[in-house]
């Protein structure tokens, strides 16, 4: 990563803290497409873990923007909201992120530059599931996002 990669990261780092706080979220990550930054949706820049989780940090294994939650998420320009990850086949998250990230419900907010791409997405993870996400969840997200987007020297025009 690059030096204001590194320095967006530590921005990053205590927004997804009270995200995490308020939700109770296994995990909570940031995932940035911006290659003059070092930075690629395939592997968190920002991860906030509740103690035993698995990080994500190390693991480029899957092509997420590829994933169906995603391409959900890009489509629809809205917060997925999935109280049960196995509910609906048609927007299942990879493999992996059930089977050795432990996720059984979760919440993901996509990141929308001002030329309109979708650069990346916020999203909280749950071993839990499944779960009714309160609108306060919601709002936990979403508030985290806008607080992501707010940030100085996001890549808002890529």
């Amino acid at each position: 990563m690059t030096p204001p990669a590194l320095d967006l990261v530590a921005a990053l780092t205590p927004l997804l803290a009270a995200l995490r706080a308020q939700t109770g979220a296994l995990r909570c990550t940031v995932r940035l497409d911006h290659p003059t930054l070092g930075l690629s949706v395939n592997v968190p820049c920002a991860e906030v873990l509740a103690p035993g989780a698995a990080s994500m940090m190390a693991s480029a294994s899957v092509d997420h923007r590829r994933a169906r939650s995603v391409r959900w998420i890009e489509a629809n320009r809205r917060t997925l909201v999935q109280g049960d990850v196995f509910a609906d086949p048609a927007l299942a998250p990879p493999r992996a992120l059930i089977e050795i990230f432990r996720t059984r419900s979760q919440m993901v907010a996509p990141l929308i530059g001002s030329d309109g791409y979708m650069f990346g997405w916020i999203s909280a993870h749950f071993a839990e599931g499944p779960r009714t996400f309160s609108p306060a969840d919601v709002a936990a997200v979403e508030d985290a996002r806008d607080d992501v987007l707010a940030l100085p020297g996001m890549p808002l025009d890529i």
